[in-house]
C-alpha cells in the first residue's frame, strides 16, 4: 500500500494540470467610442460572434465606452497585458510609428473614398501593417475599418473656405500629420482633452474642430457651439484592428484563423455601417439646423496644390520614410474626392 503512495499526487498534479488547460483564454476587447456610435455596435457584433464560434475555449469581454481603456492608451494597456484586442484610429499611431502619418498627408487630402479603401486595402496597406508589427507588441488583424471623412466644423466666425482656417483655433483629436497639415494651411492647434472639449466650445475658447458627422452628432457637438462644417474631406481615417502579440501567441493556432477572418468577414458590414451613420448623422445635423459648405472643384485643387508644396517638408518632420511617401504618391497620384 505503501508502495503505491506517490500514485496521489501524480493524479492530483495531473486533474490540476487538466482542469488549467480547460480553462478559458480571456479576450477582452477594448473600445473607446460609446455603445451608439457604429464602430462600437460593429465590435461588438465581431466579439458576439466570435464569442458563439469559439465556444468555451475562449472568454470574449467587450467594452466600449473607454471603460477599459482610452484609444489614446490602449497600445500601452495591449502591451501590458490589460487588454487583447482593440481598434483605434489610425491617427494614435503616428507618434510611435511615423509611417503611419502617410494618410494624413496633402496627397491624400481630399481623396475618393474607393481609391482610400483600395489604398489601405493594397500594398500600402500591407506596408503600414509590417511597420506597426515591427515597432509594436501587437499583431494587425487585417483590412481596416473605416470612419469616413473628417472636415472642420466650426462655431462664431464659421470657417467656409480654406483660407477662413488661417489664424483659427483648431482642436485636433490626434495625429501629428493632421496637426502639420492644419498649420500649413495657417491655423493654430488648440491641445483639449476630450472630456473637456464641449466646456470650451461653449466658453468660445475654440474656433472650430476636425472631426466627422458622426462624432459630432454621437458627441451632441452641436448643441454646444458648432453651427458650420467645411466639408472639404480633411483626411480619411480608420480605425486599425490589432491584438495584443502576447495573447496571439497564447491562441492555438485553429483560434487565431479564426480572429482573424472572422475581423475579415464581418469588415465589408462594418464599411456599409460607416457610410450610412456618417449619412444618417449629417442629415440629422443639418435638421438641427447645421450649415453645409462644400468647396467647388477649383477650390479642392488651390488647396491641394498649396498644401502638396509643403509635403516634403512636414514628411520630414514627421520621420516619414521615402519608401513610405513613395507609395502614398503612387495610390494618390490625382484624384480627388
Amino acid at each position: 500500500m505503501g508502495s503505491k503512495a506517490w500514485l496521489a499526487p501524480l493524479i492530483a498534479s495531473l486533474a490540476l494540470c487538466a482542469a488549467r488547460a480547460a480553462e478559458p483564454i480571456l479576450f477582452r476587447i477594448s473600445v473607446e467610442n460609446v455603445s451608439t456610435h457604429f464602430q462600437a455596435m460593429h465590435l461588438r457584433r465581431y466579439a458576439q460572434e466570435l464569442a458563439l464560434r469559439a465556444g468555451p475555449a475562449l472568454k470574449v469581454e467587450f467594452y466600449d465606452g473607454a471603460s477599459l481603456s482610452r484609444d489614446a492608451d490602449v497600445l500601452a494597456a495591449l502591451a501590458r497585458g490589460s487588454a487583447e484586442m482593440a481598434a483605434p484610429g489610425i491617427w494614435q499611431f503616428d507618434r510611435l510609428v511615423p509611417d503611419t502619418a502617410i494618410l494624413m498627408l496633402p496627397s491624400a487630402y481630399g481623396a475618393e473614398r474607393g481609391a482610400l479603401r483600395r489604398a489601405v486595402d493594397g500594398p500600402l496597406g500591407s506596408f503600414l501593417a509590417g511597420r506597426i508589427e515591427g515597432a509594436l507588441p501587437v499583431k494587425p488583424l487585417g483590412p481596416w475599418l473605416d470612419l469616413g471623412y473628417a472636415h472642420l466644423f466650426s462655431s462664431g466666425r464659421g470657417i467656409r473656405s480654406a483660407a477662413d482656417i488661417a489664424g483659427r483655433r483648431i482642436r485636433v483629436a490626434g495625429g501629428r500629420g493632421n496637426e502639420e497639415r492644419i498649420r500649413a494651411l495657417g491655423g493654430s492647434l488648440v491641445s483639449i482633452p476630450s472630456p473637456d472639449l464641449a466646456a470650451y466650445l461653449e466658453r468660445g475658447l475654440v474656433d472650430g474642430i476636425l472631426s466627422t458627422y458622426e462624432t459630432v452628432a454621437t458627441a451632441g457637438f452641436a448643441a454646444r457651439g458648432l453651427e458650420l462644417a467645411y466639408e472639404d474631406g480633411e483626411y480619411y481615417p480608420f480605425y486599425v484592428p490589432v491584438v495584443s502579440r502576447a495573447a496571439w501567441e497564447r491562441l492555438p493556432e485553429r483560434m487565431r484563423s479564426l480572429v482573424a477572418s472572422l475581423w475579415e468577414e464581418l469588415l465589408p458590414e462594418g464599411r456599409e455601417a460607416s457610410a450610412r451613420s456618417q449619412e444618417a448623422a449629417k442629415a440629422a445635423l443639418v435638421a438641427a439646423g447645421m450649415t453645409i459648405v462644400v468647396p467647388g472643384s477649383s477650390e479642392s485643387r488651390r488647396t491641394r496644390s498649396q498644401l502638396l508644396a509643403e509635403e516634403g517638408g512636414i514628411a520630414r518632420r514627421l520621420g516619414v520614410s521615402d519608401e513610405a511617401l513613395a507609395l502614398l504618391r503612387s495610390a494618390f497620384p490625382g484624384e480627388r474626392r
